[in-house]
């Protein structure tokens, strides 16, 4: 079961160009001295951003990043190495992409020390600065401003469904795209919080807010004047840079994939390696499907109304698992985390077949349903009953035009979709390939309900579909019990 997004609050209260320019950009580093076991000393924190001119760098856009490229769907080797319109959004795309693909999260500590790109690369792991410090190198490296780049480091405050705020230590990347806009980059994102373990454990959806306390790029160190967050004090470099512990958030489909696993036979062995896929940070986990919203395709998520484009995707990864189950286990990885989003945010839950008070796992190739596939007034899934948005800057036509097209059809959530006035949060740092958003009939996916509006992805609340916080309810327990048995039975049928 995906679980809703968190919430970033936008607009921000400062501006992302930088407040006031600290000229003595001399940092305390916790690197010890070469030879030396302890101790630290003086840096200029802008010696962590590398350039074009370093040729490590230079060697993993042309080798590493370009063989990437050549292997996952939504990029574009032509645009990411050009001049035209839309590259530079592009590259920072695939870079973020690649960094959070390639570059394992590994917690060192609050004592951990910075480690230089190079450093990062060669280890292949890194925490927050230290992936963020990639990026940006990468960035500055594919031929994209220093002005449309800074690295931020501050504070990610964090509000659960009681109202508790925490605030916790952060490191990320700002990127100012083509439009101008300026736009979070980092290779996790702030979450729901899974709390506890197993069936019947209570997802609690938060919200997060960046808070800044410096900015800096490779030819400027900025500190920010929050008068609201820091009482009106100025910045001081030693203190304020010294209290900040950049950590992460996230949010994990762990739960379901422990309780469809349960009583398989699934091997310890296998069952540590499909867990791995779940990082564990001081205040959450980070799921390898929603690890970076600048490699979302809507494919993986059963997002825009993609739903049959999504069960190939699925189907694809479970023929991999099938051939060869012990060694293609991130292939089921992979397909237990779509499943887990179809129940979450098709309208399948609505429409599909019941059977002894529960939701009949899904049957592409015999669908069955216990109510036809009708979004007009009949059905209680009315597109004309003014419930619903659209995103105007993609649909222009009439609601009877929207019923006509998708009638018959399972929908989902349109999502990160450009211009939508109903995006949200993680939306503003995500974007559809561009081969999807240029195809034939994409106008007809802005006719959809937003996300939030038909989503069932977390264990209370309500939204436009079903505004009756018990009826809501009663739906996520039957989309979940459907998303575990369905996973339940495609793992058994393929383990040897």
């Amino acid at each position: 079961m995906s679980i809703t997004s968190s919430t970033i609050r936008w607009p921000y209260p400062w501006t992302w160009d930088g407040g006031h320019i600290i000229h003595e950009a001399i940092v305390p580093s916790s690197r010890p001295i070469v030879g030396q076991r302890t101790g630290g000393y003086p840096i200029d924190v802008r010696e962590f951003l590398v350039s074009e001119r370093n040729a490590v760098m230079h060697r993993t856009l042309q080798k590493d990043i370009r063989a990437y490229i050549e292997r996952i769907a939504h990029a574009d080797p032509d645009l990411f190495y050009s001049r035209e319109k839309g590259s530079f959004d592009h590259r920072a795309s695939i870079i973020a992409a690649f960094v959070g693909s390639r570059i394992a999260y590994h917690y060192g500590g609050k004592a951990d020390p910075w480690q230089f790109p190079d450093e990062t690369l060669s280890l292949r792991r890194g925490d927050c600065e230290d992936r963020a410090l990639l990026i940006a190198s990468l960035l500055l490296a594919s031929g994209i401003s220093s002005f449309n780049v800074r690295v931020a480091l501050g504070h990610l405050r964090v509000r659960d469904t009681k109202g508790r705020t925490s605030r916790h230590g952060h490191c990320w990347v700002m990127y100012k795209d083509e439009d101008g806009q300026w736009l979070v980059i980092e290779p996790t994102q702030a979450r729901t919080v899974s709390r506890g373990g197993g069936t019947g454990s209570r997802v609690r959806p938060v919200s997060a807010a960046y808070e800044p306390i410096f900015l800096f790029n490779d030819v400027h160190l900025w500190g920010v004047e929050r008068s609201s967050l820091q009482s009106g004090r100025p910045i001081n470099l030693k203190r304020d840079w010294s209290q900040v512990d950049p950590t992460f958030a996230g949010v994990v489909h762990r739960n379901i994939l422990k309780d469809a696993l349960s009583g398989t036979g699934c091997p310890e062995w296998a069952s540590r390696h499909l867990m791995s896929k779940f990082i564990s940070t001081p205040f959450g986990v980070i799921d390898a499907v929603d690890v970076n919203p600048f490699s979302y395709d809507p494919r993986e998520h059963f997002d825009n109304g993609y739903i049959d484009q999504s069960w190939a995707l699925v189907e694809g990864h479970l023929n991999a698992f099938g051939k060869a189950p012990t060694t293609h286990l991130n292939d089921f990885f992979y397909a237990a985390h779509g499943i887990a989003d179809f129940y979450a945010h098709s309208s399948y839950g609505h429409f599909g077949a019941y059977a002894n008070g529960e939701l009949v796992p899904f049957n592409r190739a015999n669908p069955q349903y216990d109510k036809p596939l009708d979004y007009g007034p009949a059905q209680g899934f009315d597109l004309a009953a003014g419930r619903f948005t659209t995103n105007p800057h993609v649909w222009r036509g009439t609601p009877k035009e929207a019923i006509s097209y998708w009638n018959g059809h399972l929908i989902s959530g349109r999502y990160a979709q450009h211009k939508d006035p109903s995006t949200k949060g993680p939306e503003h740092i995500t974007a559809i390939p561009r081969r999807l958003k240029n195809a034939p009939g994409f106008r007809f996916r802005g006719a959809l309900p937003h996300h939030n509006e038909m989503a069932v992805d977390e264990e209370s609340g309500s939204n436009a579909l079903y505004p009756d916080p018990a009826e809501y309810a009663r739906q996520y327990k039957l989309r979940r019990a459907a998303a575990v048995k369905h996973i339940r039975q495609e793992f058994v049928s393929r383990w040897p």
